[in-house]
C-alpha cells in the first residue's frame, strides 16, 4: 500500500513488473483477457498470407493482433534471413513467423524461465530455439546475431535506473540489419534516447536511419537500420505518439528515465 502510494515520489522507478513472477501474476491474464479475447494469437501454416505486391499480412479466418500483424509485415517487407524477438513471452509471434517464413531462421530470448517453458509447451516446434536472455545485461556474445532484431512490448515496460539504454545497444549490437521497436512510444521517449545513444558512440553501426513503419492494420513502431531504406524518416517522438491520447505519467516517466542518461566524449 505504502509503495503505491510513494510511487511518483522516487527517483528511479522500478520496471513495470516483478519479472519472477511475471507469467502467473500478469502475462496469462493479458494474453487471455487482453489477446485471445479479440485475437487469434496461435497461427498454424496456412493461416496467415503474405503479400509481396502490398506488403500486407493477410489472415485466413480470425483475425491477428495488429502489433503481430506489423511485426510479420516487416518480416515480409525487410526479407531476412534471420529474426530474433528480445522478452519473446509465449511465443506466439515467434511461431506465427516460423509458419509464414519457413525459410526464415527464429530465436527468440526471454529473461523469464516460466516464459520460456510457456512458450515451449504452446509451441513444441520452438525448443532449442528460445533461452535465457536478460537484454539489461552486459553483452554476451553467445546471444545470437540475426538480420532483425524485435521487440513487442519490452522495452516500454523497462524503467530501472538506465537499463532501457543498456537494452537498446545491445539490440543495435545483435542485428546485422534492422532493428524493430513495436512499443508503447509514451512510456519512453524512443527517438530522443535513440539519438543520444548514437551521439554517444554506443552503438557499433557507423550509420544510423530511423524510421516509422506503420502496419496496415493501423499499429506503429519504430525502425532502426544500417541502411537507407524506403520509409518515412523518424525525427521526434511525436511522430510516434500521433493521434495517440496523451498519458501525462507516462510521457513525465519518460522524461525521467532520458535524463538519467550521460554522453561525453564528443566525437573527434
Amino acid at each position: 500500500m505504502f509503495r503505491q502510494i510513494f510511487y511518483k515520489r522516487r527517483k528511479f522507478y522500478d520496471d513495470d513488473f516483478d519479472w519472477d513472477n511475471y507469467t502467473r501474476d500478469s502475462y496469462h491474464r493479458r494474453l487471455k483477457g487482453d489477446v485471445e479475447r479479440h485475437y487469434r494469437a496461435v497461427s498454424r501454416a496456412g493461416d496467415l498470407n503474405f503479400d509481396a505486391a502490398t506488403g500486407a499480412v493477410v489472415s485466413n479466418g480470425a483475425a491477428i493482433h495488429p502489433n503481430q500483424g506489423l511485426i510479420l509485415e516487416a518480416i515480409g517487407q525487410l526479407r531476412p534471413e534471420s529474426v530474433h524477438e528480445v522478452g519473446c513471452g509465449g511465443g506466439d509471434h515467434l511461431a506465427s513467423g516460423m509458419a509464414l517464413f519457413g525459410q526464415v531462421n527464429f530465436t527468440g530470448g526471454d529473461r523469464g524461465r516460466d516464459q520460456l517453458a510457456l512458450a515451449v509447451q504452446r509451441h513444441p516446434q520452438l525448443a532449442g530455439r528460445v533461452a535465457l536472455q536478460d537484454v539489461t545485461m552486459p553483452f554476451s556474445h553467445r546471444w545470437p546475431a540475426a538480420d532483425l532484431v524485435y521487440t513487442q512490448a519490452v522495452i516500454m515496460h523497462i524503467h530501472t535506473a538506465v537499463s532501457h539504454f543498456v537494452a537498446l545497444t545491445n539490440m543495435v549490437r545483435m542485428a546485422r540489419k534492422q532493428v524493430l521497436l513495436v512499443e508503447n512510444p509514451q512510456c519512453h521517449n524512443l527517438v530522443r534516447d535513440v539519438t543520444g545513444l548514437a551521439y554517444g558512440g554506443h552503438f557499433d553501426w557507423s550509420d544510423l536511419y530511423m524510421y516509422r513503419f506503420e502496419g496496415t492494420a493501423g499499429a506503429r513502431a519504430m525502425l532502426l537500420s544500417k541502411t537507407p531504406l524506403d520509409y518515412p524518416a523518424l525525427r521526434d517522438d511525436t511522430e510516434l505518439r500521433r493521434d495517440i491520447k496523451p498519458s501525462p505519467r507516462r510521457l513525465s516517466r519518460a522524461d525521467d528515465d532520458s535524463a538519467r542518461a550521460l554522453f561525453g566524449f564528443d566525437r573527434a
